[in-house]
């Protein structure tokens, strides 16, 4: 059984990266700035400089998102190897999140994007024919997401029956936190319904990382202090994103990003 006092590592570094992330003062200075490159230089001299270091005014859209998946998956792996060893894998799973929406792309028989073959991670699963794709996906780490396709379950419900599959056998003290989690993160996706950046989408986050925030506070030394601190950082890289998408593709529009 996993005891609080075995988080105490994984609690350090976890305060420590918490304390990195970007400020709202960060990003009401940079909301201001229409010009990518001045933007970027800007963004090095913030909490934002691991993420954009190396774009250039010349980095394509398509090239920025990979950058900003891949730093992610890497993310994710080092805040599982902070954690013990029996809740390394689950945290680890989450690597696959990022990749929901293009698999369920191909398992849909959809053709593949170019950029898709730019990605190492995505790139196997781009192949002729839904049933190739499928054996692929099943020859893969993500086996467990196309079994539940086929039994006719949303991509993110076979990533949780699958995740909570890996969460060690422990004190429902450690894991009630989790379903908690898994519920506020659940009504988030509701309340977007899948609709466009607006100012009611970013009330919405704002929202969450008030949640958030109270969160990480009362699930110290839990494992659910690592996937609250991962939802914090997938939503700045979101914020980011689209940032660095507007500024990319309309770089003349007055205005900043909402």
């Amino acid at each position: 059984m996993t005891r609080l006092s075995d988080f105490a590592y994984a609690q350090a570094r976890l305060q420590a990266r918490h304390g990195m992330r970007p400020d709202a003062h960060t990003w009401r200075r940079l909301a201001g700035i229409r010009d990518l490159l001045h933007f970027l230089q800007t963004a090095r001299t913030t909490r934002l400089r691991p993420w954009v270091l190396h774009f250039s005014a010349q980095t394509g859209v398509h090239a920025m998102e990979l950058s900003l998946r891949q730093q992610f998956r890497h993310y994710i792996a080092q805040v599982a190897s902070w954690q013990p060893e029996p809740w390394r894998n689950t945290v680890a799973w989450a690597r696959h999140l990022v990749d929901l929406p293009a698999l369920q792309h191909l398992l849909l028989g959809e053709a593949p994007p170019r950029w898709l073959f730019e990605d190492p991670v995505l790139a196997p699963f781009a192949v002729e024919g839904l049933s190739a794709r499928s054996e692929a996906l099943e020859n893969s780490a993500c086996a467990p997401l196309v079994h539940a396709w086929k039994e006719g379950h949303p991509l993110l419900d076979g990533w949780l029956q699958f995740w909570q599959t890996l969460w060690p056998t422990t004190s429902s003290a450690l894991t009630e936190p989790l379903e908690r989690l898994v519920a506020q993160v659940q009504d988030h996706l509701r309340t977007l319904g899948g609709q466009p950046v607006s100012v009611g989408s970013h009330r919405a986050r704002e929202a969450l990382a008030r949640e958030l925030a109270r969160d990480f506070r009362r699930y110290t030394h839990q494992p659910a202090a690592a996937f609250v601190h991962l939802a914090f950082v997938a939503l700045d890289l979101e914020q980011l994103r689209a940032a660095l998408v507007d500024r990319m593709l309309f770089p003349m529009q007055a205005g900043g990003s909402p």
